[in-house]
């Protein structure tokens, strides 16, 4: 009986971690399979800290240091989610308007109840370059490219009206280039 149930939980775990996820990029609704090696991305330890908002209020932000990746990307191959850890389950930025400018990650209102998080993403050199929602993905600063290599020692900026550090979230990068899936998550 033992010899069972040890071999289900090993199936089980290899379904578990074999599982192929749903594309992304193309709009189908079907799994995609990876044809090409995992890119694989790198996150350091995240840092809170508060900002105040150009249209008043606060605002709180985790800077995620994107250490590297095992290949180059862009922007335009990403999707970034926030998640809860115990569950998996997304946590969506329903309403949200990113509004930042090269020096302020929070240049409008602050996110509310109704539109929880953005993300902006600041060069290496700390000039914020884009912003990231669910509903709008990848949106220009300054009105340039929205489709930018990430360079490696970019910072990613989680914008919220409540801290989220400690709570049992945290934030991850999906996609794919080339058949190849794009994949790297960090406790907030």
């Amino acid at each position: 009986m033992d010899v069972l149930l040890i071999a289900a939980i090993v199936i089980g775990a290899y379904v578990i971690v074999n599982e192929r996820p749903y594309s992304l990029d193309n709009g189908n609704t079907g799994p995609t399979t990876p044809s090409g090696p995992p890119i694989l991305v790198h996150f350091g330890t995240p840092s809170e800290s508060s900002v105040t908002c150009g249209a008043g209020g606060t605002a709180y932000t985790e800077s995620i240091p994107w250490t590297n990746s095992t290949r180059p990307v862009a922007t335009g191959a990403v999707y970034v989610r926030v998640y809860e850890i115990w569950d998996g389950d997304y946590i969506p930025d329903p309403n949200v308007v990113a509004n930042a400018t090269p020096t302020n990650p929070c240049a409008g209102p602050p996110p509310d109840a109704t539109a929880l998080w953005y993300v902006v993403l600041a060069a290496p050199n700390g000039t914020n370059l884009l912003t990231y929602t669910e509903a709008n993905a990848w949106t220009s600063v300054t009105h340039g490219s929205t489709n930018l290599a990430i360079e490696n020692d970019s910072t990613l900026i989680l914008v919220t009206g409540s801290s989220l550090a400690g709570t049992g979230r945290g934030i991850e990068v999906v996609g794919f280039v080339g058949g190849s899936q794009i994949s790297g998550s960090v406790p907030l």
